[in-house]
């Protein structure tokens, strides 16, 4: 089954989540937050030397041809935990292609700032946004994605 979360522009500039997320959420929407800067992570993607990119909420980590993404909410503020002993169940992959092409659709939609943004990840763990109002209403007919006009 697919999983969403809508994501609403706010007038402050970010973007507010209007449903609950778990894990594999948070970190896919900490991807699209002001911690990273323009360009930071698709930067640090093409560069082959480094293999570890991340802050105090976000482990990414590329590990044979995947990227993959761990919660570290828990241990933001404990130093003795190492990236591997962290819960598996707060870690999400993705193919490194998937998430190169988030990457830089994010960078287009920086720019362009729609009202809505939908994050899918579909049954096969590929993520992807939507912004068309046409797809965005299809999977909200569908029942997939949270209903904006009842908000």
């Amino acid at each position: 089954m697919k999983k969403y979360i809508t994501m609403k522009s706010m007038n402050s500039g970010g973007y507010q989540k209007l449903e609950t997320m778990d894990s594999e959420f948070y970190t896919l929407t900490r991807l699209f937050n002001d911690k990273f800067e323009p360009h930071q992570l698709i930067d640090w993607f093409m560069n082959e030397k480094r293999t570890v990119e991340g802050n105090e909420l976000i482990d990414i980590r590329k590990e044979d041809g995947k990227i993959i993404l761990h919660d570290m909410s828990d241990s933001a503020y404990d130093d003795t935990i190492s990236p591997y002993e962290l819960d598996p169940a707060k870690k999400f992959e993705m193919s490194s292609q998937n998430f190169i092409e988030i990457l830089m659709e994010w960078e287009k939609l920086r720019i362009s700032r729609p009202d809505i943004i939908l994050i899918v990840i579909h049954e096969d763990e590929h993520v992807s946004l939507e912004t068309d109002p046409a797809i965005i209403q299809a999977y909200q007919d569908a029942g997939y994605a949270f209903d904006i006009n009842t908000r």
